[in-house]
């Protein structure tokens, strides 16, 4: 992270197993297209754990107590928290064993009254998603309650703002139409890393009913 992006930063913060970019920017109190565009070099699909991302500054954002990845000063702390930082305000602070990190349960989205929309008489949910830009993920994680395939006039049916980051498959089998270049497409995947990971595969292989494996 660049000094100049890392000036713009509340703090910084360390991927731990289980997270993701929607949970971090709830956990964190920040938007989470915020979060995104302040680390547009870290894939959301493909976040591991190690990365350093930059959290932005925001009204709401909370930094997590006692949490050592803070490169965004010492505001807010009291006592002798000033015995662990250099002269530049870098924390120095001995490292502190690491302890075993619990299953993380997702948190249930919350959907905001500004953020819901009646379904329409003939209106499906992928109506819904050429409507409002969604991928389905966004709607059914949205929507964890709700079948979708079964929604009718008058249901209430949670839009949420933005896209939130979908996990990416280690393996995937190609349905009908689907080629090499469209599944590049979908997963935002170079095709020389596609080609790379599957090297029993030429580029024709890539048809209905070929399973394949996608990039790390």
């Amino acid at each position: 992270m660049s000094e100049s992006h890392s000036a713009n930063c509340a703090y910084q913060y360390t991927v731990k197993r289980g997270d993701s970019f929607y949970l971090i920017a709830h956990r964190l109190g920040v938007s989470l297209r915020d979060l995104l565009d302040a680390n547009p070099n870290i894939p959301p699909a493909r976040l591991t754990v190690g990365d350093v991302l930059c959290i932005p500054y925001s009204e709401d954002v909370q930094k997590p107590a006692g949490d050592g990845n803070n490169n965004g000063g010492n505001q807010g702390n009291t006592g002798n928290s000033n015995q662990c930082m250099d002269e530049n305000g870098n924390c120095i602070c001995p490292e502190t064993p690491e302890t075993p990190d619990e299953p993380e349960q997702e948190t249930p989205y919350v959907c905001p009254a500004n953020r819901r929309a009646v379904v329409q008489e003939g209106q499906t949910a992928s109506d819904l998603q050429l409507r409002y830009d969604l991928s389905y993920y966004t709607l059914q994680s949205a929507n964890a309650q709700t079948d979708l395939d079964a929604i009718k006039a008058g249901d209430i049916v949670c839009i949420p703002e933005s896209n939130f980051p979908c996990p990416l498959a280690s393996t995937v089998t190609l349905k009908e139409n689907e080629t090499l270049e469209s599944i590049a497409v979908t997963y935002n995947l170079p095709i020389a890393s596609l080609l790379r990971v599957n090297p029993c595969l030429a580029p024709e292989d890539f048809a209905q009913g070929v399973t394949i494996r996608l990039p790390e």
